[in-house]
């Protein structure tokens, strides 16, 4: 069915609390990446807007008030690890290369003052390797796991990992490993306070002006589609 990611996506956008099942989160570039994917859209249990932008698009679209959610320090993070401090929790981490995720969780271990039970980068050799991956975080027994492997990888992950009988809460992070083994604090606070995170990621990953200056208009010319073939407000 044409649409049937987006419109399974935006049934299920609510705003952020701590619940158990599978929790990602969606801007302009990750909601065209799944548009053709809809077993991923129906697989997460709970999806949240990241991005001002797609917010108020989505926002005028069902007529809600939703807010704005992303996995890092200036929204979520700190929500769901000290969530795992007051209730004993045990934390896992997959995600980012090798040479950042040691870093990234020597950080969030001293800021969050608790301990990753068990973690390793979000880079499989075979498909063993990953079955090896899935089968140790339910091993350790892991309350609370992130996975930070970049759309649609990291929702795949999770997807798996409930399949083979895991329960317990679980978030994609998308870039927020990458970002604090660099920086600890990545967004200057002026940035975070206006709203234009996104144009501090640009002056510090060049890279990613593709995204914001090409992709991220393309995905709105569609939505704007969208919503003329998908009048009612889903």
């Amino acid at each position: 069915m044409k649409n049937e990611a987006w419109k399974a996506i935006i049934q299920k956008v609510d705003n952020f609390s701590i619940r158990k099942g599978l929790t990602s989160f969606v801007n302009p570039y990750s909601m065209l990446v799944l548009k053709d994917f809809p077993d991923i859209a129906n697989g997460i249990d709970y999806w949240q807007i990241d991005g001002i932008s797609l917010v108020n698009e989505i926002n005028r679209y069902k007529g809600a008030k939703f807010g704005r959610f992303s996995f890092d320090d200036t929204s979520v993070a700190p929500v769901v690890f000290n969530y795992a401090l007051e209730n004993k929790l045990k934390v896992g981490i997959v995600g980012t290369k090798h040479e950042y995720l040691t870093s990234a969780v020597k950080v969030i271990e001293s800021k969050y003052n608790i301990k990753i039970s068990y973690y390793r980068d979000g880079y499989f050799s075979t498909d063993q390797d990953r079955a090896d991956c899935l089968k140790q975080i339910i091993d350790s027994q892991i309350d609370i796991f992130i996975c930070g492997m970049g759309t649609p990888l990291q929702e795949l992950f999770l997807i798996d990992l409930k399949k083979i009988g895991w329960s317990g809460y679980a978030f994609t992070c998308g870039g927020y490993l990458h970002q604090i083994a660099r920086k600890e604090n990545y967004y200057p606070a002026i940035f975070d306070k206006l709203n234009i995170r996104w144009i501090y990621r640009i002056i510090d990953e060049p890279k990613l002006f593709r995204r914001y200056f090409i992709q991220y208009p393309r995905f709105f010319i569609k939505f704007l589609f969208f919503k003329l073939r998908s009048p009612n407000k889903i």
